[in-house]
């Protein structure tokens, strides 16, 4: 008896699991009745023929010659892959000092200081930003004019971290064994069963606020404390041994440290090179965010009367290309019915980012356009030169746009054309557009990749190039530009034994699901370590 997993099922739009164990049976090339059970793993939509159809992952269990049937069906079968569990089997022997700290509550935090507790630890977790509803509301109002920018409650800092406001994508590029895990905690957390299932997840803000909030209850059912509105401010290292962490003016002693503090942490970065914890500058990616008619990309990517198909949702693209003599050019964070949005922590700066509420209902589809910037591109390579290179772009997009959070902002064909012709524009930014001449405003590298890549793109997806599609600038924050550099055998700092650096902050992920399994797996190797007896 083996569990298969049977790759590239295709089945119809209105096809059920019956259709699926007869899909399944027929690849295997074996009578129904020898299939124990069939279970759907992922489905994704593959509008690429003239009638949009299911492409299917499926688990089966079967009896008889596996190996024969692998060899037989070559990349389209494997051996279903096991999930690891979010317990130890058994916590180390180590005392530690006081409670494992958790510094910020975006999906790697978060997920640390749950496995965490789950392990019978108590966790103390810190966020500078406000809790998940308060946040919302401030945000709002930031959106409608009402409240000005507030360096600690925004769309990067808070409860859930940035990925809060984002499209909510759920998915990886990375094959991480732990993803399965991510998936059942946010269901069981609130958010659809779906997810489980879906080949690209995506929830939205509006649902992710909520499951953040029921992973705090979780959390603080088990014996962890979570404490809004608070900071790292800085901490005590005795001999490459961490000892203390000062935490909006206490003192509070550890042995262990999970820093999960977000790739916009500019502060905490400057306090921990102050305080030699070994730092390196990253590749990051910069760029603008294109937003076209949601309907145009509808019917450009399901073919005709399907772009109103009630049973699929709004469509999306995946872009990239690099051509000679050019760098490369890629779509990022593309969110389908979305909206952008400032996504700022410092006065005086402006960059951007989209993101979609679950019924992704705006009537735009918008998208970062970034290419990739290398330590010496950027500055002098020391640690955090990406991060005056960001501050450059973001100041010269908020003085572009007059000062008061307006958007910078030019119709694609206008640029590559060389047209000024100044114009309103309308979108689904709320603070408003100004016509701006972005080759003025942007780094060289980017405008020599926006040139010979959009061309290429309008080849792919036939239209993407027009009027009513709008560049925004600047998109700074896709990545970030430093890494907190750890050993991948311990999960500590190189050189600060007892912190763990993880998720996009630390420079170790890229996204929701890779930001919570990192955290994950520093919680993990915290448990193998020390005991849930305090010291």
């Amino acid at each position: 008896m083996a569990i298969l997993r049977l790759y590239n099922l295709t089945l119809g739009l209105d096809d059920d699991a019956r259709a699926l164990r007869r899909a399944a049976a027929a690849r295997l090339e074996l009578p129904d009745s020898v299939l124990k059970s069939v279970s759907l793993v992922k489905r994704g939509v593959d509008a690429r023929e003239r009638v949009p159809v299911y492409n299917c992952t499926a688990d089966v269990e079967v009896t008889g010659d596996v190996e024969d049937i692998l060899k037989r069906l070559g990349d389209n079968a494997r051996v279903a892959p096991t999930t690891p569990p979010l317990t130890v089997d058994k916590t180390g022997a180590r005392e530690s000092r006081g409670r494992v700290i958790v510094v910020g509550s975006g999906p790697a935090g978060a997920f640390a200081a749950y496995v965490l507790a789950l392990n019978g630890h108590k966790p103390l977790l810190v966020e500078r930003g406000p809790a998940a509803l308060e946040r919302l509301q401030q945000i709002g109002r930031f959106n409608a004019r009402v409240k000005d920018h507030d360096p600690e409650s925004n769309a990067l800092f808070g409860e859930g971290g940035a990925g809060s406001f984002s499209d909510g994508k759920l998915w990886t590029s990375n094959r991480d064994p732990f993803i399965p895990r991510v998936l059942e905690v946010f269901v069981d957390c609130g958010a659809p069963s779906r997810i489980l299932t879906d080949a690209s997840p995506h929830v939205g803000t509006d649902i992710l606020a909520r499951v953040v909030v029921k992973m705090r209850e979780r959390i603080e059912k088990m014996g962890g404390e979570i404490r809004f509105k608070t900071r790292l401010d800085d901490v005590e290292i005795a001999a490459g041994v961490l000892a203390a962490a000062q935490i909006a003016g206490e003192k509070v002693e550890t042995s262990a440290l999970v820093l999960a503090p977000g790739h916009s942490a500019r502060d905490t970065y400057a306090m921990l090179h102050r305080r030699g914890v070994a730092l390196a500058a990253k590749p990051f990616q910069l760029g603008v965010r294109i937003e076209h008619p949601q309907e145009f990309i509808d019917k450009a990517q399901l073919n005709g009367k399907y772009a109103r198909d009630k049973r699929l949702t709004p469509a999306s693209y995946d872009l990239s290309c690099q051509l000679a003599g050019a760098p490369e050019l890629y779509s990022f964070c593309m969110c389908p019915g979305g909206v952008t949005i400032a996504a700022i922590s410092e006065p005086g700066m402006l960059c951007i980012n989209g993101m979609s509420y679950s019924v992704r209902a705006s009537g735009y589809a918008n998208s970062a356009l970034v290419t990739t910037f290398a330590p010496g591109e950027y500055g002098d390579g020391s640690a955090l030169s990406g991060i005056e290179f960001q501050r450059r772009y973001e100041e010269a997009a908020f003085d572009a746009g007059g000062g008061d959070y307006t958007v910078p902002a030019q119709p694609v064909t206008h640029l590559l054309r060389g047209i000024v012709s100044p114009r309103p524009l309308k979108g689904s930014y709320t603070r408003g557009r100004k016509y701006t001449r972005l080759d003025t405003l942007l780094p060289e590298k980017l405008l020599i990749a926006l040139r010979a890549g959009l061309p290429e793109f309008d080849r792919r997806i036939k239209g993407y190039i027009q009027d009513s599609a709008i560049l925004q600038a600047v998109e700074s924050r896709a990545s970030g530009p430093v890494r907190i550099t750890r050993d991948e055998t311990t999960r500590e700092s190189v050189n600060v034994a007892g912190l763990y650096p993880c998720g996009e902050g630390a420079g170790y992920a890229g996204g929701i699901v890779s930001a919570a399994c990192d955290g994950i797996k520093s919680a993990l190797a915290i448990c193998s370590q020390y005991s849930t007896t305090r010291g």
